[in-house]
């Protein structure tokens, strides 16, 4: 059976997917809706070009809660679910205050962890599911300035790893991409043109792939983990980062 075929015969299934407005968020919502997935973006930010066919603007570190009871009310039940908001933070960490952490955690955790318990319930009752959570290299380790993003991307990786290891045994995978550089409107060419970069990383060869990724590249493996075609892969953190750890 061709791949056109296998997407026409396919139940359709329902996606959330947050971040939608976001570089890498639009590129998800493109092939979810490309493979022919009802999607339902979220984002703080307005999308107008979005292909979702239903969008929402709305403040997840407000009321993470709320937005998923009125989401499930006007959804019934999603059988995907696309954690791909998220915050940045610079910093040196001695000037780091509560606020600050509890800020970046607030979107960049509590709120992926959140959506997952209130959304799972009906995955796991229907036996179906794939949870996937766009983490980062800074998950794996320290960087300087960034302590409070840092913490909020190794919580989210192990957060991960504890809801595959409840769900994944009633047909719920859930797995994190750890993207490492990627061309987006927080990491532009201007970003990607300075020494730290074109020096540190490319000239010095600390960045095998000797680029940073497309948001495409990074949506092909999301696609693929929230596929029917992924029916092993839990519970894991799969790093998207050129080879960029490979090294060291």
């Amino acid at each position: 059976m061709t791949a056109a075929a296998t997407s026409a015969s396919r139940r359709p299934r329902t996606a959330l997917v947050t971040g939608a407005a976001g570089g890498i968020g639009s590129a998800i919502v493109d092939d979810l809706k490309a493979r022919g997935d009802v999607v339902v973006g979220v984002d703080r930010h307005s999308a107008p070009r979005t292909r979702a066919d239903h969008f929402e603007i709305a403040d997840l570190a407000a009321d993470a809660e709320g937005l998923a009871a009125r989401l499930l009310d006007a959804h019934e039940r999603f059988d995907i679910l696309v954690n791909c908001a998220g915050i940045g933070y610079d910093r040196p960490a001695v000037e780091l205050t509560g606020a600050d952490l509890r800020a970046v955690l607030d979107i960049n955790t509590v709120a992926p962890a959140v959506l997952a318990a209130r959304l799972a319930p009906a995955m796991l009752a229907a036996g179906y599911g794939r949870i996937v959570n766009i983490s980062s290299i800074h998950g794996r380790a320290g960087h300087p300035g960034q302590s409070a993003y840092d913490a909020s991307k190794a919580a989210l990786d192990n957060i991960t790893r504890s809801q595959a290891s409840e769900w994944t045994e009633h047909g719920v995978l859930v797995n994190a991409v750890a993207p490492g550089f990627v061309r987006t409107a927080l990491c532009t060419d201007e970003h990607l043109s300075q020494d730290w970069f074109q020096e540190g990383f490319l000239k010095f060869g600390r960045l095998p792939a000797k680029r940073a990724a497309e948001p495409a590249e990074i949506a092909t493996i999301v696609e693929y983990l929230t596929s029917e075609r992924n029916t092993y892969i839990s519970g894991q953190v799969i790093y998207a980062d050129g080879g960029l750890y490979a090294r060291f």
